[in-house]
């Protein structure tokens, strides 16, 4: 899992991110941070995962809407999703996708949220296929001394 999250961001952020702190992942370290969190139950969240011939190759995780502030809001969210770039147009996302959609749905949820950074065309332009909208909420997050620019996507869930 640490391959594949360092390689996605790899992929995603550059020249997004810097040049330093994107070179300076190792996903040793963040194999074993996965590690610990699916120990500790993931933060709340379930995780899944696509592989073909014993090799990952998406990862994504969902769960309740992340700093809620109605407790019974019913919007879910798509924490994160994450793919090899050599799995890149093999369906792997999209099939990863229709199974967080489930997933958020049979949790009970109706709507689902997520997060994109603005600058990731890629991710926007998948996410835009799947019937997700952006709603014009904007947040600004640093990582590594670099402001990240996200913007809010929404959609409803199948029923």
């Amino acid at each position: 899992m640490g391959a594949i999250h360092v390689a996605a961001w790899r992929a995603a952020y550059a020249g997004i991110m810097t040049d330093a702190y994107l070179a300076g992942l190792d996903p040793k370290v963040i194999g074993q941070g996965w590690e610990t969190a699916l120990a500790e139950g993931a933060g709340g969240s379930t995780v899944m995962v696509v592989s073909s011939d014993n090799r990952l190759m998406a990862m994504c995780s969902v769960g309740p809407l992340r700093g809620r502030t109605e407790p019974d809001d019913p919007t879910g969210e798509l924490w994160m999703l994450n793919a090899d770039p050599a799995a890149f147009g093999t369906g792997a996302a999209v099939a990863l996708h229709a199974a967080a959609l489930t997933t958020l749905a049979d949790q009970g949820h109706r709507a689902a949220a997520l997060w994109v950074v603005d600058q990731n065309p890629r991710a926007r332009r998948f996410y835009e296929r799947e019937g997700w909208q952006a709603d014009g909420i904007e947040r600004v997050d640093e990582v590594a001394g670099a402001a990240i620019h996200e913007v809010r996507y929404v959609r409803d869930l199948p029923p």
